[in-house]
């Protein structure tokens, strides 16, 4: 059981079914709204097995929460979701990220100098702690219970942190 003041059993059964029909590929029945806030990260190579209607999916670089906050809280305000996931993954390059990577864009020097600037600024460095810590944060903020989750790209299965 997850340690936080609100945390229920109507978030621990969240996570249950998330893990089971993803893991699992188990085919639970659809659900008539969402049960569940997932932030995971924008890399290809995660593909979340999750029932109809279960969860609103926002992704990002690294799972980073930052940018995409208002839009998580305005998900979770409007629709009354008891809970959130947050899935760091195995190998993620926001990691250790190279800025410099932009420099193949077709973008001008001015424009390239600014996407390295923010890219450098959201390096997580290691993807299970940001994962753990940015639930921790998060938690605080939005008054419900994060769920720090891992993906490992290995072998397409999801362990809780």
């Amino acid at each position: 059981m997850i340690e936080h003041p609100e945390y229920n059993q109507e978030a621990e059964q969240a996570i249950n079914i998330l893990l089971s029909s993803h893991n699992e590929k188990s085919d639970g029945p659809g659900f008539e709204g969402p049960q569940l806030a997932i932030v995971t990260c924008m890399d290809y190579r995660i593909n979340l097995r999750l029932p109809k209607n279960f969860a609103f999916v926002l992704r990002t670089g690294g799972a980073n929460t930052l940018p995409i906050e208002p839009y998580l809280a305005f998900s979770v305000a409007r629709t009354g979701i008891h809970a959130v996931a947050i899935i760091g993954h195995t190998d993620c390059a926001m990691q250790h990220p190279n800025p410099y990577v932009v420099e193949q864009l077709p973008a001008s020097t001015d424009v390239k100098r600014d996407y390295r600037s923010q890219i450098a600024s959201l390096a997580i460095l290691d993807a299970p702690e940001y994962t753990r810590r940015e639930a921790k944060r998060l938690a605080e903020r939005l008054g419900l219970p994060v769920i720090p989750l891992l993906y490992h790209v290995e072998d397409h299965k999801i362990t809780r942190l």
